[in-house]
């Protein structure tokens, strides 16, 4: 199918993250990757926190999805995640910093710390910095 190409949309309660024209979509799933490719049959995948990547030509894009689910029907990928992260807009250091923190928070066991809430720091803060280091080499583009 020369020229097919399928429809990425992600929206989070917040707001819609992203809407375009791709050649294809992994999907963290949440029993592994999935890839979409135009033509695929239609499917309702519930997703994991991980890494969502798309193509577009030699245009490659990464986000940082935390959970929710996924559409593919009619060439169209609908993602509705709780939350999701354009890599690039992801501030490396900070995410370093957070890691960090989450460890430290953790280690020192307060009697006062919310265990649940500093693991949860802690899991999003190194989803953040892994979708950071996913990035390609060179500069992806914006669209």
């Amino acid at each position: 199918m020369p020229g097919a190409s399928l429809r990425l949309v992600i929206i989070t309660p917040e707001k819609p993250v992203l809407e375009r024209a791709v050649d294809s979509v992994a999907l963290p799933a949440w029993d592994g990757e999935m890839g979409v490719l135009p033509g695929h049959a239609a499917a309702l995948v519930q997703l994991r926190e991980g890494i969502l990547r798309y193509k577009d030509g030699g245009d490659t894009g990464v986000f940082a999805v935390m959970g929710g689910f996924a559409e593919v029907f009619r060439d169209e990928v609908a993602v509705f995640a709780e939350a999701a992260e354009l890599a690039e807009e992801i501030d490396g250091e900070k995410a370093r910093q957070d890691v960090e923190k989450a460890k430290s928070a953790l280690a020192s066991r307060h009697p006062d710390m919310d265990i649940d809430a500093a693991e949860a720091a802690l899991k999003v803060a190194l989803l953040r910095l892994k979708a950071k280091t996913a990035l390609p080499r060179r500069r992806a583009m914006r669209g």
